[in-house]
């Protein structure tokens, strides 16, 4: 097929999924949504939005272990709880709410609204399970300028395994999704733009499900496996980067990663669209289109420093589609540091497969090549 029409395919599949992704969430709005304003019962105006820390800390601990609570619909100020500081590996972070049992939350049509400058997130779920969160709107005042990775931090599962987290949106944040040494989650339908760090981040946590997932628009790897998890999954997910002077990031990141597989996502915008490195091994990258960055996928070590420059081994490169790398370089595969790597069955521009010379002859017969 000629590159022109792939690329063109490519651009109508990707309008149709953002045009019904749009009036998707447009439709989840609450358009005119009013909640109770003091003992008075009056009702106030969207942008009037009321603080009920308390009260919604009072419910989730009043609802008995295994049981559910229902968020009437409505837009709260959430402010920060000095108690609530969740120390971790990777950083502290201050939250407004906290979880430690089994419980679901229902929050359709709910919209939380946090304080930019004090430096706090949503939910930190802490040591527990069975915790499913679905639905809601969590809004930072506006995308943080200062503070750390972790300092606004939406949602942390710390050390909680078999948990949910489905069709909650959220935006201005350090990261959105923070899973930290948190086992057998699923992350679906989620859909986590303008933070300062990553939309979704797995942080030294196994077998966790990432999937259907929309990350626009962050910083450091957008979608991050980070810190020596294993058997996770990145599938489904949109992925992407589309503001000017951001041309740096990284889409999805594997780093220091075993046995985790990213695949049938859509990755657009980066530096690094799916960026393999620091001593990963024995992940899969299979059936993903990459497109428009500057490396589509890239095995490689880490950026010096702090993060190290290690090798990785033994990554499946298998069946994905490649084409069109920012500014026509040449970066549509590139493995540069490692050994035991496969790439079969990619599609991908002549002379866009960069690999180590020894192993160029044999891959070269097992991709596909479109010609400009």
């Amino acid at each position: 097929m000629n590159i022109r029409k792939i690329g063109f395919v490519l651009l109508l599949l990707l309008g149709i999924a953002g045009v019904s992704y749009f009036f998707l969430i447009m439709e989840k709005l609450p358009q005119e949504v009013e909640v109770e304003n003091g003992s008075e019962g009056n009702r106030t105006a969207l942008d009037e939005a009321v603080d009920k820390t308390t009260e919604i800390q009072k419910s989730i601990d009043e609802t008995p272990a295994g049981g559910t609570l229902e968020i009437p619909p409505g837009v709260y100020k959430l402010s920060k709880n000095p108690d609530l500081k969740a120390v971790t590996g990777y950083g502290d972070s201050y939250f407004a709410l906290k979880i430690s049992k089994p419980i679901t939350i229902v929050m359709e049509e709910v919209i939380f609204q946090t304080d930019t400058d004090d430096e706090y997130g949503v939910f930190w779920v802490n040591e527990t399970e069975d915790v499913h969160l679905k639905g809601g709107f969590l809004m930072g005042e506006r995308l943080p300028e200062e503070g750390s990775l972790t300092s606004h931090i939406a949602i942390l599962f710390l050390y909680t395994n078999n948990s949910s987290i489905e069709d909650t949106y959220m935006k201005n944040y350090s990261q959105g999704v923070h899973l930290n040494h948190s086992d057998h989650n699923v992350v679906r339908k989620v859909t986590s733009e303008f933070n300062y760090g990553s939309g979704i981040i797995n942080f030294d946590s196994d077998q966790n499900v990432i999937d259907s997932c929309v990350v626009r628009n962050s910083g450091d790897g957008h979608i991050s496996l980070y810190g020596g998890g294993s058997d996770n999954r990145v599938v489904n997910c949109m992925v992407t980067e589309d503001r000017p002077g951001y041309e740096d990031q990284q889409g999805i990141t594997v780093e220091s990663e075993k046995a985790s597989t990213i695949e049938n996502n859509t990755v657009s915008g980066f530096y690094y669209g799916i960026d393999v490195k620091n001593a990963s091994e024995s992940n899969i990258i299979e059936s993903n289109i990459a497109f428009n960055n500057e490396y589509n996928i890239a095995v490689r070590g880490g950026d010096g420093g702090e993060n190290l420059e290690l090798p990785s081994y033994n990554t499946q490169i298998l069946n994905n589609m490649v084409v069109d790398p920012r500014g026509k370089s040449s970066y549509g595969i590139y493995v540069g540091a490692g050994d035991g790597h496969v790439v079969i069955g990619n599609t991908l521009n002549v002379d866009n497969l960069i690999i180590p010379e020894k192993d160029l002859e044999v891959y070269e017969s097992q991709n596909f090549f479109v010609e400009e």
